[in-house]
């Protein structure tokens, strides 16, 4: 009995589902799964938390934090440095990745959330203003130049845009980072997140939650205060500090 032409032989369907990364392939990138796949060729910075397999031509070694553009004697421990030529695949688990390029940007992330950028990158790390000393500290990452990014939310990511005339209140559960003149400020007594200045703010809405969590994640402030105007009065907004090293 001849083989049936949809069933494929163990041969040409192990060379079709190659996880090789091809010449000129992105340093990030994901899988059909959705899960990330890091190319590395000279030198890359990732987590390797979750990791599915890697070539093991390739060397980690500890990456030290940087505050204000230095470097300081603490390990980073969420990203390691990985020199060399090959590739690894990071798991996505329940969550979802979104590899990004920066384009010349500046950008801030919640710490946590970054799982991999070039090593072409600046970065420094540092605090959400307000948050320092609390028990719910947000600690940041400040990226800038030219490069690619990896970051994994549990969510969709979307962003919303900030003016002068039009602040937000972000949930800090939601709260991914922004890019652009923003700044954001933690309140004190206060699940949100107060968002002001000029660009745009990431924000992962959560899954299977239905659609009143997406409207919880973010609350426009002049909506905020046009309920208010019966109640008490709103306590006066926080002094807006630039991001603590």
């Amino acid at each position: 009995m001849a083989p049936s032409s949809e069933i494929p032989g163990v041969t040409s369907f192990a060379f079709s589902r190659l996880l090789t990364p091809e010449p000129g392939t992105d340093s990030l990138s994901l899988t059909h799964e959705g899960h990330l796949l890091v190319n590395v060729v000279g030198e890359t910075m990732t987590r390797t938390d979750a990791l599915l397999l890697c070539s093991e031509n390739l060397e980690i070694r500890p990456l030290n934090r940087r505050m204000q553009g230095r470097a300081v004697p603490e390990v980073f421990r969420r990203l390691a440095s990985l020199e060399g030529e090959g590739y690894l695949i990071i798991s996505r688990e329940n969550e979802r990745f979104y590899p990004l390029r920066l384009e010349r940007d500046l950008c801030f992330f919640v710490e946590p959330l970054l799982w991999a950028l070039d090593a072409s990158l600046m970065w420094d790390v540092g605090m959400l203003p307000g948050s320092r000393g609390s028990s719910e500290s947000i600690g940041l990452v400040r990226v800038a130049g030219e490069g690619m990014i990896a970051l994994r939310v549990a969510g969709e990511l979307v962003a919303v845009k900030i003016s002068p005339e039009r602040p937000h209140r972000v949930h800090r559960d939601g709260f991914v980072g922004w890019v652009g003149n923003v700044v954001p400020s933690a309140e004190r007594n206060s699940p949100f997140l107060r968002c002001e200045g000029e660009g745009a703010v990431f924000v992962a809405l959560p899954e299977g939650e239905g659609p009143r969590a997406e409207l919880d994640a973010v609350e426009d402030i002049e909506e905020v205060e046009v309920e208010r105007r019966d109640g008490p009065p709103p306590p006066p907004p926080p002094k807006v500090t630039p991001v603590e090293g």
